[in-house]
């Protein structure tokens, strides 16, 4: 494999003015050879093929389809259109460090099938910060992160995400690339995850409506799910992690009270979707 297109796939849904920071980060990657698939949502209204385009006539090689009515389905989607013998699988809030694609196409080309690259948060507001803090906990859980970069055979040979799916889409193909015996490896370089102004009643908001299909990941993946709906284990990792506290007590202290806050409301919308069925 040398010198292999990469394919970077983004659902994306309302995302302009995100997305000129996504694709400027993109444009700003130390290797080139590089196409970047943006598939828009069916409903959305705004200005991102116009931005999808301007970055075109910069030079960026970038197509434009709107056909993503979720974010599984939105990427396995834009997959099709995919050309790279490697698949990068990424947001429209995030940026890239300048070296992310090299290290992908250079740790693949050393034997790797597929990668976990890690991701940090930002934002704006406190709870953007305890959010930030949150990531932090999990840096290297196997159990939480999951896999971007994969070579588009292993994508093609595990069916690639599941597009019945919402809880945990990403973690499912995680789970699923590992269980048939690719090679999963992790870069230094990292993504930064951008949260926005961050309120506490959004993020709730976000986990209700989203826990509401955890049911079907749970059937697919009843080991994972136990792990990751045991609160204990959640709290295992902050308190492995309290030298943070010592550092950012409020932040710390902020962060436990958010996290509890999503797990009642999760297991609120977990009941909903049960019985609504």
């Amino acid at each position: 494999m040398s010198n292999p297109l990469v394919s970077v796939i983004v659902p994306a849904r309302n995302s302009a003015t995100l997305l000129q920071d996504f694709l400027k980060s993109l444009k700003e990657q130390m290797y080139k050879n590089v196409e970047t698939i943006i598939n828009d949502d069916v409903t959305s209204t705004d200005d991102t093929e116009n931005i999808v385009e301007d970055f075109k006539k910069q030079g960026m090689r970038v197509l434009y389809v709107q056909e993503n009515t979720s974010m599984a389905q939105g990427r396995k989607r834009g997959s099709s259109y995919a050309n790279g013998e490697i698949l990068l699988h990424l947001d429209s809030d995030m940026r890239l460090e300048p070296e992310v694609v090299m290290e992908c196409v250079s740790l693949i080309e050393r034997g790797a099938d597929a990668l976990v690259i890690p991701e940090e948060s930002f934002g704006i507001g406190f709870w953007a910060q305890c959010k930030w803090l949150e990531k932090k906990c999990y840096e290297g859980v196997a159990q939480i992160e999951s896999l971007r970069c994969l070579k588009a055979s292993v994508y093609s040979a595990v069916g690639g995400h599941n597009p019945k799916l919402v809880f945990s889409e990403d973690k499912d193909l995680d789970i699923r690339v590992k269980k048939a015996g690719y090679t999963v490896e992790r870069t230094k370089s990292k993504i930064f995850h951008n949260e926005g102004n961050l309120s506490l009643q959004g993020t709730l908001s976000k986990k209700f409506s989203y826990v509401n299909t955890a049911d079907q990941f749970a059937a697919l993946h009843p080991q994972e799910f136990a792990w990751q709906i045991n609160i204990f284990n959640r709290f295992y990792l902050y308190l492995k992690n309290v030298n943070y506290f010592f550092k950012y007590p409020h932040l710390y202290l902020g962060m436990l009270f958010m996290k509890t806050s999503e797990f009642v409301v999760g297991l609120l919308g977990f009941i909903k979707g049960k019985i609504s069925v």
